[in-house]
């Protein structure tokens, strides 16, 4: 076996192809990252798994950012939060009562139809124990906590995805030359990962983390 580095845009059954591995091999190398349903757990960019090298070539890269021990996600507290939520979704009818009480943790009352994304950032970040940023509009978040890098797990500000539309806002769960992937919320009604095209991000400073 070998260890290999996950990278942007990586899937579990691209990955175990990519080495010839078939799936069902793919999984009992790796315990923990597959269910019986084939239904994977979520792996970010710098993840650390298992593969079958052909003729025993090297399969990550040198320093990999996690030791290569089974499946170990190393996850910002923030994140584990929001990955919980994953397929929360708006009703119809009614409200779901769950972006409801996003929604209230900026102080908006409304419908689940209220746009969500900087409430859903909001409560993700105050449920670890952080300091949120308490507003609901997803632009003013280009001034929260401070500046980083692109790091798994940052709050990412992204303009106007449309004509008329707001901006939009979430965790970054990988990148690449082209788009970034962000798991947030008001994301085709749900919470969900999706990719972004790199220009819609805003000018300057729009990786952020808390303080």
């Amino acid at each position: 076996m070998a260890a290999y580095v996950i990278q942007p845009g990586d899937t579990p059954m691209g990955i175990a192809r990519k080495f010839g591995m078939s799936f069902d091999a793919f999984k009992a190398i790796n315990p923990g990252l597959c269910d019986a349903n084939n239904h994977c757990r979520v792996q970010f960019p710098g993840q650390v798994l298992q593969v079958e090298a052909p003729g025993g070539a090297p399969a990550a890269p040198a320093n990999p950012t996690q030791p290569a021990a089974g499946f170990a996600p190393q996850a910002p507290p923030w994140m584990e939060v929001a990955l919980r939520e994953q397929n929360v979704a708006e009703w119809n009818p009614g409200d779901n009562p769950r972006i409801i009480e996003y929604l209230a943790s900026v102080g908006v009352r409304g419908g689940d139809e209220t746009s969500w994304c900087a409430a859903f950032v909001n409560w993700s970040i105050r449920k670890a124990g952080f300091r949120g940023h308490n507003t609901g509009l997803a632009g003013p978040w280009i001034s929260y906590g401070r500046a980083v890098a692109p790091a798994y797990g940052c709050v990412v500000v992204l303009q106007p995805l449309s004509a008329g539309a707001s901006g939009h806002v979430g965790f970054l769960h990988a990148m690449d030359q082209s788009n970034v992937w962000l798991l947030s919320g008001n994301s085709a009604n749900r919470v969900r990962i999706s990719a972004y095209s790199r220009g819609k991000l805003v000018p300057g400073q729009c990786f952020r983390w808390p303080v």
